[in-house]
């Protein structure tokens, strides 16, 4: 009789938690681009001894809303908000010295009152190169917010021979750290300033 009640509980809370997941949940917000952006910064990449079998770098600027009491929460239980996050692409073009440039705006995304719960307020996160080599990319990136290192960032990224299978760039502040790093690594650095 015990195994019959502990399997019908089992069955109540499997089918409560499949209703939950089929109800329907709001739509994600689409952020607008705003059409006369103002905060600008300008974006620079430096290149220290490159692989030469680069393809194409360009930027990726994330954006969330850090503040979602703005955004119906469907998951009460883990605190899930979709929705909450916004992603830019921007060029970075060659500046010479194997370094790049490009700008992004921090207020790209519009604020808006999208669910009726007060307006949802658009934040950068993380500004960063996509590096691609055809078969794989590798994204360095500079910490976000309106303090960006303007000094830079440095990332120690693998060379595509290394023997090392870990994360493809690192960013230690460790000497002993960086020493490993620049063994079989090249050197991105990057940086922003206001305009």
């Amino acid at each position: 009789m015990k195994g019959r009640v502990n399997k019908s509980l089992c069955y109540c809370a499997l089918a409560a938690l499949l209703l939950g997941a089929c109800s329907k949940t709001p739509e994600s917000p689409v952020a607008k681009t705003n059409p006369n952006p103002t905060q600008r910064y300008e974006i620079t990449v430096g290149l220290v001894d490159p692989p030469a079998d680069i393809k194409r770098i360009s930027g990726e600027a994330h954006f969330s809303i850090p503040d979602v009491a703005c955004m119906p929460t469907p998951d009460r239980i883990a605190g899930y908000t979709p929705g909450s996050s916004y992603i830019k692409n921007f060029s970075l073009t060659y500046a010479g010295g194997n370094t790049y440039k490009g700008h992004i705006f921090l207020d790209w995304p519009v604020d808006e009152d999208y669910y009726g719960l007060g307006v949802c307020k658009w934040e950068i996160n993380t500004v960063g190169a996509v590096i691609d080599f055809g078969g794989y990319m590798q994204k360095p990136v500079l910490w976000g917010g309106t303090d960006f290192p303007s000094a830079g960032r440095k990332w120690w990224c693998r060379r595509p021979d290394s023997q090392r299978i870990i994360e493809n760039c690192t960013s230690p502040s460790d000497p002993e750290k960086i020493e490993l790093e620049s063994r079989d690594s090249w050197l991105v650095i990057l940086s922003a300033h206001r305009k």
